[in-house]
């Protein structure tokens, strides 16, 4: 799935008989129609080495065997236009052997498929290298990651916090390939097979910032190969897509190994990703896996090449998986190679608009055995599969109900996590083997949507995720299960899959904002607290014990990451007996970009971290160092650092790790850096590290707490290990959170939790600092000595309650005599809905002008296709008018509505977005109180669900609201157009959000 993600029909009986016959009849169109010898007879065998390939086979004894070889997309009988690469005579015994240069005045043969021909009839059939013994560019073993755990990326930092082990990157090739050369100093130049290339250097290097943090950590990736539609003219897209894809229905395009040309290309782009991500050094990172295209049995919506059978779409896509095997194989000795599957299996799923043509969506055995066909008649190889284990119903994450998903792989129409037990079966089978051992599976892509956004809503999908876990970690067969995905993403609509929420207040489609219950659990799930985190989804799912579920469960085998050890860090100690770990007088001493860094430089001395990032995510630098530190004598670090200071980025923090030579060991420090700018030193306790024998690399991050874009530099003037700290200063690096968990009023409960972040305990009393317009009894609270890494939370009842700023209040508290800003968390503002639509009606809701009808509905053909929240939508079908008219639903209440308690009144919008030549779409919404109204009118964006908001604090007629107006229209055309809008969740916010 690229940004949402669609399913097809289940087709009739007839439609699988239809799809056996198309199949045949495309096999005899496509069979080259040259006489053909005793199939034993022909290549048996292509060997490739670094300057040479042998062909080895058999043909009639003493006869003369012309060896052609042919390009990757030329048909087989295109043989007699070319001259044969060598001609030898058959031995006695029948048996020939021929060896040519791999490169000499022509095509690399390398790719090359070779064809026997006697006497003008071509004996057996064309075979491809299938003994590989070139020379890798890069030969190291395969990572062994932890466990299983995995997402699709992009928040790198947070992806190493909660111990992500596996993950996938998208390649859109559409982006990062051009046709032609640009700006030298953001192109990136490949040759292949003695041609340039050119590559978008900016894009090229934000996967590059991606991958590398990723794989340093240790994380296994895997690279996903992808051509999208595009209408830039530059886009080597144009080259790539296959010629007969619909890029109209088609979010992903096939790959294009029809021409020459195209061939050209794919194998260029992914030589170029190969070697890029395979190198010895990881200068650029590390990827060891390739995924080619996406869902490839839905090609109609995921890898489309227009209507085809399946056997003629799998001669297609095989090519290319091909490719990327050779060439991913030549860069890296290990490589491995995946098709990509939808969760359908024996029937096709979603929507089909052909049902009796099965020439769009295949089932996905079908897809397997035609491609395990193809690869055993013409050159067997290593290639995998990557599957997507959805729940059947997408919005529904309780998969364990999937009634579609059964016991039996031979009927089985879905492949959910309800039956994922049956994949490693059935790709255990003989005749799907390679070498003797079966495929592998990776599940590349699959989540569980929060169907809605309620607390329940929030703990189903986190049941889902941790019942999935459990599943996959006792599989045998499977390596890995990339959770997608790591943030909720606007444009899947009402879908929510991810770890986080994704921030409304910013423009980016994926940007975070707030983790929810699932990332707490993805987190733990796969530690000694695994139990701990998850025991909540047993009454969500219904069960009293895993194991009523989970084959093999064994809860003693589910610690298999080290929670990293908590070390304190002071920002006030001094310290003695120094030895310098980094200096920066000539240069960086090996310290790179880490994570949401864009430079790392040495200036005067310092070491100058370059960023321009969110401000909430951790940015920084790290160093690897060539033989392990051992700092058993010497366990303080110290760093002296400056980070600027900006207001809007609240309070700032920084963080040190050390990371142990194996076994996944890490111990951080954190602490809360001072309000200003000034340098500030900072000293990290590793004096109870048990790996601190053997540190493999340092990491220095700082980040803000909010979400502004923030930019700058962190100057780093020094790194030093001491062998004792000779004055530990006063304990001030301290953590403190309040929380208001029954809302901000005078009666309700405040709770107040300290965390020791420092070198040394805490003692003395927790005081509530007067003068915030926010009072709490008692005022004081004993800490009673609170040990590092150690937090303590005090409850008290909040007696007063004006602050000046009621979207975000915030209290003083005092720890030591340090006094420290902290802000008052409240639980999200109550959205109390009015209407939802989910009986079935229009709930009163009537067409306003320029709309012909409006309905309640459980779907609708444009993105996202279903409800923002529950069963059902109202649905508004435009009339036949000026596109830039307003369209509109209206609501007149029977009695007037007294929303006295709103703050905010809100109501999400979506429409189709196929306007002819609209510029953009624009949305009102409108509450009227007599003549009196209040109104907002803002553009919003098409096939998603859009939030408008009325404020209506100071507004008098929001206690007699006797008519709501919803209504959308398209900028800058006026051709008519009928087109639909849907209303959903018209409700409000008992208090201002921020």
């Amino acid at each position: 799935m690229v940004e949402t993600n669609q399913r097809l029909l289940r087709p009739r009986p007839a439609v699988l008989l239809a799809s056996v016959v198309l199949a045949l009849v495309a096999s005899l169109l496509v069979a080259p129609p040259a006489a053909r010898a005793e199939p034993a007879q022909g290549v048996r065998t292509v060997v490739a080495r670094d300057d040479s390939v042998t062909v080895a086979g058999s043909a009639p004894a003493g006869s003369t065997v012309a060896i052609h070889a042919l390009g990757t997309e030329a048909a087989e009988t295109s043989w007699s236009d070319g001259e044969p690469v060598a001609t030898v005579t058959a031995d006695a015994d029948g048996g020939f052997t021929a060896t040519v240069p791999r490169a000499e005045g022509r095509t690399d043969l390398y790719y090359a498929k070779y064809l026997a021909v006697v006497d003008g009839a071509v004996l057996g059939t064309f075979r491809y290298v299938d003994d590989n013994q070139v020379t890798p560019l890069a030969s190291y073993p395969y990572p062994e990651p932890l466990n299983k755990k995995g997402v699709t990326l992009p928040v790198t930092d947070d992806a190493e916090e909660i111990g992500v082990q596996h993950a996938t990157v998208n390649l859109p090739l559409n982006q990062l390939m051009l046709l032609e050369p640009v700006d030298p100093a953001n192109m990136i130049t490949f040759t292949s097979n003695g041609r340039t290339f050119y590559f978008d250097a900016d894009l090229v290097e934000a996967r590059d910032r991606q991958i590398k943090p990723s794989s340093d950590n240790g994380m296994v990736v895997n690279l996903i190969f992808l051509v999208q539609p595009t209408t830039d003219p530059n886009s080597a897209g144009r080259v790539l897509a296959h010629p007969d894809a619909d890029p109209q229905a088609g979010r992903v395009l096939g790959f294009n190994t029809l021409t020459a040309e195209g061939v050209a290309y794919y194998t260029a782009a992914v030589e170029f990703f190969a070697q890029r991500y395979t190198r010895s050094d990881r200068r650029y990172g590390r990827a060891t896996g390739f995924i080619v295209g996406n869902e490839i049995n839905a090609q109609w919506a995921w890898a489309n090449m227009g209507d085809k059978p399946v056997g003629e779409f799998v001669r297609d896509y095989e090519r290319a998986l091909r490719i990327t095997d050779l060439a991913a194989r030549a860069a890296y000795s290990e490589a491995r190679t995946y098709i990509s599957l939808t969760h359908c299996w024996i029937t096709v799923c979603g929507t089909n608009p052909d049902p009796e043509r099965p020439t769009r969506f295949y089932p996905a055995p079908d897809v397997i055995e035609g491609i395990n066909q193809l690869s055993k008649d013409h050159g067997d190889y290593g290639w995998h599969v990557a599957h997507h284990p959805y729940p059947q119903t997408l919005a529904n994450p309780a998969f364990w109900k999937d009634d579609r998903a059964t016991g039996d792989i031979e009927t089985t129409p879905m492949m959910t996590f309800k039956n994922i037990e049956l994949l490693p079966q059935y790709l255990g089978r003989s005749e799907l083997r390679y070498d003797g051992q079966p495929r592998r599976i990776i599940l590349s892509e699959q989540g569980c949507n929060m169907p809605g956004t309620t607390a329940e809503a929030e703990r189903l999908q986190a049941a889902c995720y941790a019942l999935a876990y459990y599943k996959v970690r006792f599989l045998d067969g499977i390596d890995s299960f990339i959770l997608h995905r790591h943030v909720d993403h606007k444009r899947e609509g009402s879908f929510r899959f991810g770890l986080w929420t994704a921030d409304e207040e910013r423009p980016e489609p994926d940007k975070p904002d707030r983790p929810k219950l699932i990332h707490d659990v993805f987190a733990l799930i796969d530690t000694e607290r695994s139990l701990e985190a998850t025991k909540f989804a047993l009454d969500v799912i219904g069960i009293d014990d895993w194991s009523e579920l989970v084959p093999g469960w064994d809860p003693a085998a589910l610690a298999q990451r080290p929670l990293p050890e908590v070390a304190g860090i002071s920002t006030t100690a001094r310290l003695g007996g120094t030895t310098p770990i980094s200096t920066f007088d000539q240069g960086t001493d090996g310290w790179q970009v880490s994570d949401n860094a864009a430079s790392v430089a040495a200036d005067n001395g310092d070491l100058v971290i370059g960023f321009n990032s969110l401000a909430k995510l951790w940015r920084g630098s790290d160093v690897e160092f060539a033989e392990p530190l051992d700092a058993s004598s010497t366990p303080y670090v110290g760093v002296r650092l400056r980070v600027p200071y900006q207001q809007e980025t609240g309070p700032r923090y920084a963080r040190i790790k050390a990371y142990g030579e194996t076994g996944g060991a890490i111990a951080a420090g954190t602490a809360r850096l001072a309000d200003d700018g000034d340098e500030q030193q900072l000293t990290l306790d590793l004096s109870r590290w048990a790996a601190r024998s053997s540190i493999s690399r340092l990491k220095i991050w700082v980040r803000g707490s909010t979400n502004i874009d923030w930019s700058g530099t962190v100057r780093v003037a020094e790194v030093v290990r001491a062998d004792r700290l000779a004055d530990t200063g006063r304990t001030t690096n301290v953590n403190l959170t309040a929380v208001a968990p029954e809302g901000g009023r005078v009666g309700a409960p405040a709770r107040l939790t300290l965390t020791n972040w420092d070198i040394r305990p805490v003692d003395g009393s927790l005081r509530v600092v007067p003068g915030t317009g926010i009072a709490i009894d008692p005022a004081s609270f004993e800490i009673d000595r609170l040990p590092t890494g150690e937090q303590r939370t005090f409850t008290g009842t909040i007696t007063g309650y004006e602050p000046p700023d009621i979207a975000a209040p915030e209290l003083e508290l005092s720890v030591q005599d340090v006094e420290y800003r902290v802000p008052l968390e409240l639980p999200p503002p109550t959205p109390v809905e009015l209407y939802d639509f989910d009986d079935g009606t229009a709930q009163g809701w009537q067409p306003g002008i320029n709309v012909s009808s409006a309905a309640a509905v459980t779907t609708f053909l444009n993105g996202p296709r279903l409800p923002h929240d529950g069963s059902h939508a109202l649905e508004a079908v435009g009339a036949g008018v000026a596109a830039s008219a307003p369209r509109t639903v209206v609501l007149r209440p029977a009695q007037p509505l007294d929303l006295s308690a709103a703050h905010e009144v809100a109501v999400f919008l979506n429409s189709y977005g196929g306007a002819p030549d609209a510029t953009g779409y624009e949305a009102t919404f409108t509450l009227y109180s007599g003549t009196d109204r209040v109104t907002i009118t803002a553009p919003y964006s098409p096939n998603r669900w859009n939030e408008l908001v009325v404020p209506v604090t100071d507004w008098a007629g929001r206690s007699a609201i006797d008519r709501i107006e919803v209504g959308m229209r398209a900028l800058g055309t006026e051709t008519t157009w009928s087109g639909r809008f849907q209303v959903d969740s018209v409700g409000y916010y008992d208090r201002p959000r921020r």
